[in-house]
């Protein structure tokens, strides 16, 4: 008799069983999930976003312009930049490691255009990152205009005076004359130049300086040097001044022969500088009357004689001449 094999039975494979169980859980609630995957990308994002650092600071803009043509409207010097990133990273970033500028060498033309202002990295700002950078204004209107020369005279600007006693006797600059560039309405509106200021107070000497030349417009430029060289020339002040009351005296007189009346005072106008004038007192000034020829008494008719002070020069008197009566004097 032949023997039955026993129905064989296999057993349940754990991995045809475990691939749908993990396919439903990883599908159940699947829009929560979704939602809290989002979720935690946008709280990193979040925190990548509040832990950048912002810095300001301004940077001069450097405007081409093409040969034959000058920017003739106003524009801002500088631009406001704005670095954002980590703060460890940007603060070392220097002002002179953003370079701004606008180009207008592609217009060729007289008219107005709006251009875009360029930012470029260098030195420690290159290979920061993250490192975002913004500039304010990011464009900017300029009007062209043809590129005009003009010669204009330029002037001292003097401040102050010299000391007491002194005065200003000449100045000069060479050279006198200085040619200005620029655009063509800009240009045309200037008709002189001007020094920087040049302080003449409590000066003395004569003496010379090299200054800078001052233009009105920051859109117009000195071509060539912009400066000048100032001499000024400084000396004692020369005054006139006129005494009364000055005594006249006479002198010489024989001892036997006396003058009867004092002849009435005069006066006398005289020239120095300023301090030895001021030094003058008018007791120190007569008018002499030389009475040595006279012998005898008698109504006599004599010239004057300024006595003046030394370093003062008499420049008139008065009365030339004097009429005194010589009695004797009874010794």
């Amino acid at each position: 008799m032949r023997a039955q094999n026993p129905r064989s039975t296999s057993a349940p494979n754990p991995r045809s069983t475990s691939a749908p169980r993990f396919t439903r859980v990883l599908l159940a609630d699947l829009p929560v999930k979704v939602i809290c995957l989002a979720a935690a990308v946008i709280l990193l994002l979040f925190h990548r976003v509040t832990t950048l650092t912002e810095r300001f600071f301004s940077v001069p803009l450097d405007v081409s312009t093409p040969a034959g043509l000058a920017v003739a409207s106003a524009f801002p010097k500088t631009v406001r930049i704005t670095l954002r990133g980590a703060g460890d990273a940007i603060f070392p970033i220097l002002e002179q490691d953003v370079d701004a500028s606008v180009s207008l060498d592609s217009h060729r033309t007289p008219g107005v255009y709006r251009a875009e202002v360029k930012v470029d990295r260098k030195g420690s700002a290159q290979g920061v990152e993250p490192l975002e950078i913004r500039v304010e204004p990011q464009s900017i209107t300029f009007t062209l205009e043809p590129l005009t020369e003009k010669r204009a005279v330029v002037s001292p600007d003097l401040k102050g005076t010299p000391a007491y006693g002194y005065e200003l006797v000449q100045t000069g600059i060479t050279p006198q004359n200085a040619i200005i560039r620029g655009a063509r309405s800009r240009v045309q509106s200037v008709t002189s130049l001007s020094t920087e200021e040049i302080d003449l107070t409590g000066r003395t000497v004569s003496f010379a300086v090299r200054v800078k030349i001052l233009v009105p417009d920051t859109l117009i430029k000195v071509a060539g040097d912009a400066a000048v060289d100032f001499h000024a020339t400084i000396q004692e002040s020369i005054v006139q001044h006129a005494f009364d009351g000055v005594v006249i005296a006479p002198f010489d007189l024989s001892p036997h022969l006396a003058v009867k009346t004092v002849p009435t005072p005069g006066s006398m106008k005289m020239q120095g500088t300023q301090l030895a004038m001021d030094a003058v007192r008018p007791d120190q000034l007569h008018l002499l009357v030389d009475l040595g020829g006279v012998r005898r008494a008698g109504t006599f008719t004599l010239q004057t004689r300024p006595d003046g002070v030394p370093g003062v020069m008499v420049l008139d008197w008065s009365p030339k001449d004097v009429t005194v009566v010589i009695v004797a004097s009874g010794k």
